[in-house]
C-alpha cells in the first residue's frame, strides 16, 4: 500500500510542486488548506483535500486540528509549506512525531534563522557577510539610532509574520531614503512601532538563492538559481528564474550557518550580490520550501522526495548537481510584473538605472517558448491547477476594476449660483 504524505498550505505554489513530485513517485498525497479548494488540491496527483482552521487567524485551533488529524488518520509524513505552518509543526514536533515522520528543524534552530535579529548575530559569528544593521526595540527607541543610519536603508520587522493574540500579523520591508521617510514608516505601521525591527543598509544587486536540505546537521543536497524577473520589479517574489551552479562559498556558508545548529529539513538562503563589491551578502533565511521549488525539480534535484526520504529515516542518494541553465516561469506572476511596469514609472517602482526599458519588458514577456524554459503551474498533463489559478486571477482583476470604478464615482456637490 502506498505511503501517505500530508501537505499543508495547498494554495501555495511550492505545495503544488510537492504534490506533483510525490504523486509521480507513487505516493498518496493529501492536501490541506483553510478553504474547501486550493491550487494543489486541483492536481491530478492529489488524492484528497482537507479543510482546516486558519493557522493565520486561530493558531491554537490549527494546532488542535493537526494533533487530532494525525492521531486519527493514517499519515506517514507531514510536510508544512509556509513559515506559519512550519512554526506550528516545529514547535509541536515532539507530539506530532508520535503519529508520523517529520523533516523539520528543532524549534530553537528554526527561530534562530527566522528571527532576523538572531540570524544577523548568528551569521556574524559564523563569518558570513550581512548588511550593516541596527536593531530597534519599537518606535520609542528609534531616536537613539537615528544618527547612525545611512540612507538609503531598509526597515523590516524581525519576523515576516508576528504572532499576536488574534493570529499572525504580516509585516513587510520598507525602503527609505531619508530620516523623514524613516520616521513616517514607524508612525504608519503598528508592527514596527510596537515590536522589534531592523534598520539595514540597502544592498543593491542581483538576488541569489541557495536552497539546501540537511539531515540533522549534515548537508544532503543543494541547489542555486538567479532571479531574472521579480514581483514587484525592484525586488520580491521570483517570477522568472534560472538554475546556476552552486557557489562553493555559499555552500560553505550554509554548512556553517545550518549545520552548526543541527538543521533538519529544507531551507532557503537568500543573498544579494553587492553591485559595488561583487560579494554575496546574506539577506535572510527561510526555514521552509520556497516559491521557485519547481525549478529545482525540473533541474533534477527533487527536494520533496529527498525530504520524504529524510523524514522516513532513509539515506537518499541525491544528484551531484542540478542542471544549470534551466528556467522556470510563474506566468501570472510574470504578468503582474509586466502590468506594474506598464502602469507605473521607474521612479515609483524603485528601479535602478540599468533596469530594462518598458518596451524591453514587453518584448521579454512575449518569449513564451525558449530552450530550457519550464512553467511552474502550467502543465499540459496536469492542467486543472492553472485553470483554478487563472479563474481566481481574473476574479481578482474584476474585483479591482469594480473597486476602482466606485472610487471614481463622486457624489453631486451643491453648486452656489
Amino acid at each position: 500500500m502506498p505511503l501517505t504524505v500530508f501537505v499543508t498550505d495547498g494554495d501555495q505554489r511550492p505545495a503544488l510542486a510537492i504534490v506533483r513530485a510525490l504523486g509521480r513517485r507513487g505516493l498518496t498525497v493529501i492536501v490541506g488548506e483553510q478553504q474547501p479548494a486550493s491550487l494543489a488540491s486541483r492536481s491530478r496527483y492529489c488524492a484528497r483535500h482537507v479543510t482546516y482552521p486558519s493557522p493565520y487567524v486561530d493558531c491554537d485551533a490549527f494546532d488542535r486540528f493537526l494533533a487530532s488529524f494525525l492521531a486519527r488518520e493514517r499519515v506517514d509524513v507531514v510536510m508544512p509549506v509556509t513559515d506559519v505552518t512550519m512554526h506550528a509543526v516545529s514547535r509541536n514536533q515532539e507530539e506530532f512525531s508520535r503519529h508520523c515522520s517529520l523533516a523539520v528543524p528543532p524549534f530553537d534552530a528554526f527561530d534562530r534563522v527566522t528571527n532576523k535579529a538572531r540570524l544577523i548575530e548568528h551569521a556574524a559569528g559564523c563569518g558570513v557577510p550581512v548588511p550593516r544593521t541596527r536593531v530597534v526595540a519599537g518606535r520609542a527607541r528609534l531616536s537613539a539610532a537615528l544618527n547612525a543610519i545611512e540612507y538609503p536603508a531598509v526597515v523590516k520587522p524581525i519576523y515576516s509574520r508576528t504572532r499576536a493574540a488574534n493570529g499572525w500579523v504580516p509585516g513587510t520591508a520598507h525602503y527609505v531614503r531619508s530620516r523623514s521617510e524613516l520616521m513616517r514608516v514607524y508612525d504608519d505601521h503598528e508592527y514596527l512601532a510596537f515590536h522589534t525591527s531592523l534598520i539595514q543598509e540597502r544592498i543593491v544587486g542581483q538576488a541569489v538563492g541557495l536552497f539546501a536540505l540537511f539531515d540533522r546537521g549534515r548537508l544532503v543536497a543543494d541547489f542555486s538559481h538567479r532571479r531574472l524577473r521579480e514581483k514587484p520589479p525592484a525586488g520580491g517574489v521570483s517570477v522568472l528564474s534560472e538554475s546556476v551552479p552552486v557557489d562553493p562559498r555559499l555552500r560553505d556558508h550554509a554548512i556553517r550557518l545550518l549545520g552548526s545548529i543541527g538543521w533538519h529539513g529544507v531551507a532557503m538562503l537568500e543573498y544579494k550580490r553587492d553591485r559595488r563589491t561583487g560579494d554575496c551578502v546574506l539577506i535572510e533565511i527561510n526555514g521552509r520550501f520556497w516559491g521557485s521549488l519547481q525549478l529545482a525539480i525540473d533541474a533534477g534535484v527533487d527536494f520533496p522526495f529527498l525530504s520524504y526520504q529524510i523524514a522516513r529515516g532513509l539515506r537518499p542518494q541525491p544528484p551531484l548537481a542540478g542542471q544549470a541553465g534551466v528556467k522556470s516561469r510563474w506566468l501570472l506572476g510574470d504578468l503582474d510584473h509586466l502590468l506594474l511596469r506598464l502602469s507605473r514609472t521607474r521612479a515609483a517602482l524603485g528601479l535602478q538605472d540599468d533596469a530594462p526599458s518598458t518596451a524591453r519588458a514587453v518584448f521579454e514577456f512575449l518569449k513564451f517558448v525558449q530552450p530550457g524554459l519550464h512553467y511552474d503551474v502550467v502543465s499540459a498533463s496536469d492542467w486543472r491547477p492553472f485553470a483554478y489559478e487563472l479563474e481566481r486571477y481574473i476574479g481578482g482583476l474584476c474585483q479591482s476594476a469594480r473597486q476602482f470604478r466606485r472610487h471614481l464615482q463622486v457624489s453631486p456637490a451643491a453648486v452656489k449660483v
